[in-house]
This record gives structure tokens, sequence and C-alpha cells, in this order.
């Protein structure tokens, strides 16, 4: 009897866990980026309790869901916004279509601050190491953009595929070199949109004149071909 109750309890806990989750992954995109850090050192810290070790899976995915909105808005931000909705939700969506790409990082932060090193002003994101980001936003559109990169991460805001699975972007004023590699799905704005262009198929070889077609021999395992 004590054995049933124990598992029952078990059971109840679990089942709380999991309803916490889906609460604090409701709420996260209004957590401040602080909770990020200070998830870190409680997570990592030596000797945590027991209610510790549940909670803090939960919490890191929570802080994660806030860092990775915050990088997204960062993207929208810098690079459309004076592009309008759909300019900024072109952006999410390459930005988006990269994590699911091997040849990119599969997180949002990790595809938009790309290539970031000491001196280096070609990052995959021009604004991520140009000196943008060390200039004041202005606030009622980094507030917006904010708001719009939260509702994207948690799927209140669905992308409808406007840039046709677009993996880049250049403004029009430019033409970049790999430009002329890719395929050109739309143009949002300022903004060209490109994906991968589909490989190539090595071309068949020529078939044979019907009359040389009789003079082929096959050779076969019990074929000497002689």
């Amino acid at each position: 009897m004590k054995e049933r109750v124990n598992t029952a309890h078990r059971r109840a806990d679990g089942a709380l866990v999991v309803a916490i989750s889906f609460v604090i992954l409701g709420v996260a995109p209004l957590v401040s980026l602080n909770l990020f850090a200070e998830t870190l050192t409680q997570v990592f810290s030596p000797g945590p309790s027991t209610a510790q070790s549940v909670e803090a899976p939960v919490e890191l995915a929570g802080a994660r869901l806030t860092a990775e909105s915050q990088c997204l808005a960062e993207a929208m931000y810098y690079e459309a916004r004076g592009e309008g909705l759909d300019g900024q939700k072109a952006v999410a969506e390459v930005v988006l279509q990269r994590t699911r790409n091997r040849h990119y990082a599969n997180t949002v932060c990790g595809v938009v601050f790309a290539g970031i090193e000491p001196g280096r002003i070609d990052c995959q994101f021009t604004f991520a190491c140009d000196g943008s980001r060390e200039r004041p936003k202005e606030e009622s559109i980094w507030v917006e953009t904010k708001l719009l990169a939260e509702k994207i991460m948690t799927g209140q805001m669905k992308l409808a595929d406007q840039t046709g699975k677009a993996i880049a972007y250049h403004n029009t004023d430019v033409t970049p070199f790999w430009s002329s590699t890719m395929t050109k799905t739309v143009q949002i704005g300022n903004h060209i949109f490109y994906r991968f262009a589909p490989r190539v198929a090595a071309p068949k070889p020529p078939a044979l004149p019907e009359e040389n077609r009789s003079n082929v021999h096959a050779v076969s395992a019990n074929d000497s071909g002689v």
C-alpha cells in the first residue's frame, strides 16, 4: 500500500513539472535576459539541491528561449527596421531557415552572430561587427520588434514562407559575388532573397546510333567476353 502511494506521488510530481514547464515557456518572452545568466550560475553551481536539479532544466529552457528571441529581434531590427512588417518577417525567415540547414549553426544566436572575430567586418550579418549595436536604438521600433520576435519564437506569429525558403539576401544597391551562384526567390522592399541553386545532374552519355547497337557485346558472369 505504501509503495502505491509513493508511486502516485511520483507521478503527480512529474505531471506538475510538465505543467510548470508549459507555464514558464509561455511567459518566457517577458523574462529579462538577466535570468539567462542567473540560471546558468545556478545550474552549474556546486551542490545543487534536489529541487534545483528538477527545476533548473525548465528554467534554462525558458532562459534560452528568451535569449534566442533577443538575437532574432536584433537581426530584424538592424537589418530591416525600415522595411515594415513584411521586411522584418522576411529577415526572420532567413535566420530560421539557416538554423535548419547543416551549413549553419542550429540556434538563432549562432546564426545571427556567426563569424564574429576581433577586427572582422564581414560577419554573416553586417550589424554584428560594424559597430551598429553600439549606437542607441530607436526605442519604439525596438520594443515593437522585440514583441514580434517573441511571437515568432513562441509560435504565436506564423511565418508564411514569403521568401521561398531563402537562405540569404542582400540590399538592392549591391551585387555580391555569391548571388550568381544561387537562385533568386523574391524581392521584398530593398532586399533580394536567394536559396541554394539545385544540383545539376551529370549529363547522360549520348545514345548509340541504331545501326551500332547490335554490335555491342554484353559480358555476363558466364561469358569470357571473347
